[in-house]
């Protein structure tokens, strides 16, 4: 099965009373890869986040022969509201039954460790052959062994399905990427999507992305795939920061061009961070004003 990414996603509602969009939409872009999207409807379930989650993240789920990488697990903590555990588990069970295998264990991981990333964390504590790296730098660095973070790279061996994960901090100090060497994805979280790409470290972000962009150019990439979409379909226009209704909206991949852009503009701002916006996200310092929806 070639990889699809032919696919209207979920992207919330004028009245989320009303919606009935599923809380978890699975797409599967080929026979081993799924991709999942979080209602922008379903709600985080803490005293911090009361309210539906404009997050809407995306969750990546890697099979291999003999594990699985489940990235990120989304904005909510409650099964009931958001069950991304039992999803992944239905997902396994039928993947090993369909090709009567028995089903792989799973490793989840985090493109970082912001909260709209790990919060489904908890619902998979206790479920067989399953393991957690641990949100945090530390947890990070010694799980996958990148003692001169943030540099190296590492690999995983899920069965016939090699990833390399590789440190790119400046949104957050423990962020990675990861590339799929089958499908030739490169997952890289909140650091490159459609929408606002938040900075809180510039000068590690801009050295983050100057080594990924040496990555890509010695490694085929079919898409590059973020962790949301906050542009729409309109070159240089977003939704804003809370939007729950996002009808027009990007679509979900970017490529290889757009991480040259992305780096071109960072070498061309130099040491004075700027908001700088373009057709398919917007470069932010964070801490700055929020930029208008409109060029």
């Amino acid at each position: 099965m070639a990889g699809n990414l032919n696919v209207t996603w979920i992207h919330g509602a004028p009245n989320c009373a009303i919606s009935t969009d599923p809380p978890i939409q699975i797409h599967r872009f080929d026979d081993d890869t799924f991709i999942l999207r979080q209602s922008k409807c379903s709600e985080p379930g803490t005293a911090a986040h009361p309210g539906p989650s404009y997050e809407a993240p995306f969750m990546y789920l890697l099979i291999g022969t003999t594990k699985a990488l489940l990235l990120d697990t989304g904005a909510s903590q409650s099964p009931a509201i958001f069950p991304i555990a039992s999803t992944i588990g239905k997902l396994l069970h039928g993947h090993a039954n369909a090709l009567g295998q028995p089903t792989v264990s799973l490793l989840i991981a985090h493109s970082h460790s912001h909260g709209d990333h790990v919060a489904g964390d908890d619902q998979f504590l206790g479920i067989a052959n399953t393991s957690i790296v641990a949100p945090g730098l530390a947890t990070v660095k010694a799980f996958f062994g990148l003692p001169r973070w943030p540099y190296g790279m590492t690999s995983i061996d899920l069965g016939n399905r090699l990833l390399d994960v590789m440190p790119i901090p400046g949104h957050e100090d423990s962020h990675i990427a990861v590339y799929d060497r089958n499908t030739k994805l490169l997952l890289t979280g909140d650091t490159l999507y459609p929408g606002l790409l938040v900075v809180e470290d510039w000068p590690v972000y801009v050295r983050s992305i100057a080594r990924l962009k040496t990555f890509v150019d010695a490694n085929p990439v079919s898409f590059v795939l973020g962790a949301h979409i906050e542009m729409t379909n309109q070159p240089g226009k977003w939704f804003g920061l809370g939007s729950l209704f996002q009808p027009k909206e990007h679509v979900l991949q970017l490529e290889p061009r757009h991480l040259v852009e992305l780096l071109d503009a960072l070498v061309v701002i130099g040491s004075h961070p700027r908001t700088d916006r373009h057709a398919d996200f917007i470069i932010y310092p964070a801490g700055q004003p929020s930029p208008p929806l409109h060029p």
